[in-house]
């Protein structure tokens, strides 16, 4: 960081600095705390380093073929499936990146459905005794 404002040169200072993970590579995920704290003081060098790793991502495209007609519900096949996706994740720590393609342009019934799907995911993961704290990403896509 050039130039850090350091408000008592003779002792030091605090420096928060917080890491903007979008600005991480696809698949990055932060593996270190996010903001870090450094102490500064005038005249020497402090290095500030933040871990990433790359995640395996596992990917669902969604639609309202995957729910019980006009409800927030599952459709049965697609309940039937959580369970080999909750064997799929503990294979490795991975991070679930649910995507719903609203056709009809009805964002609220599908913002609907993604939160009910991933607060089930959720459910299921901690009643298998998930190894990992398990991420989830939504995203609701019109056409």
């Amino acid at each position: 960081m050039p130039c850090a404002s350091i408000p008592d040169a003779d002792i030091g200072s605090n420096f928060i600095l917080k890491l903007d993970t979008r600005t991480l590579p696809t698949g990055y995920r932060i593996t270190t705390e996010n903001p870090r704290v450094v102490r500064l003081t005038r005249g020497k060098l402090t290095k500030l380093n933040f871990g990433a790793s790359i995640s395996r991502v596992v990917r669902i495209d969604l639609n309202s073929k995957a729910f019980v007609n006009g409800s927030i519900e599952p459709s049965k096949a697609f309940s039937n499936a959580f369970g080999r996706l909750i064997k799929k994740l503990s294979q490795e720590p991975s991070v679930l990146r649910l995507s719903y393609q609203s056709s009809n342009g009805d964002t609220k019934l599908a913002k609907k459905r993604m939160r009910n799907v991933q607060k089930l995911i959720k459910k299921r993961w901690r009643r298998s005794g998930g190894s990992y704290d398990l991420e989830i990403e939504t995203r609701v896509v019109k056409k």
